[in-house]
């Protein structure tokens, strides 16, 4: 039974390649169209170079921008931790805002030096986040 069902599979196989019709003209031009469009490109036929060197400089220039944006950001936290605010103000600023977090209302009253009306229109303006 073995050899018989192989026998019947390969026949099957066979008929199946027949069933396909030869395609001739534009219609071949279409297929062959498509199959450039979905053609798989492997890897190893593909030969691409990379500079290592410069991958590393582009690197160490990523490197050099994080650098200096994380020194920037700790120099305007440490200006803001300096603003003097009134505890009354920002007591306010949490009575009128109470959706708003403590917290973000402080830095925001202190990114506008202590003053509570310009605080207030800019929160209003929009809606502050703990985001920087």
């Amino acid at each position: 039974m073995g050899a018989k069902n192989k026998e019947d599979d390969d026949e099957a196989d066979e008929e199946d390649e027949e069933e396909v019709p030869k395609k001739t003209g534009e219609k071949a031009k279409e297929a062959k169209q498509l199959d450039s469009l979905t053609d798989h490109v492997d890897e190893d036929k593909v030969t691409s170079k990379v500079d290592t060197k410069e991958v590393e400089k582009k690197l160490d220039e990523l490197k050099k921008k994080k650098e200096e944006a994380d020194r920037d950001r700790a120099e305007r936290e440490t200006k803001l931790k300096q603003v003097r605010i009134k505890k009354e103000d920002l007591d306010l600023m949490c009575s009128e805002l109470p959706l708003c977090d403590r917290d973000v209302l402080e830095r925001l009253l202190r990114t506008h030096d202590g003053d509570v009306m310009a605080a207030l229109r800019a929160a209003v303006r929009t809606f502050p986040t703990n985001s920087t």
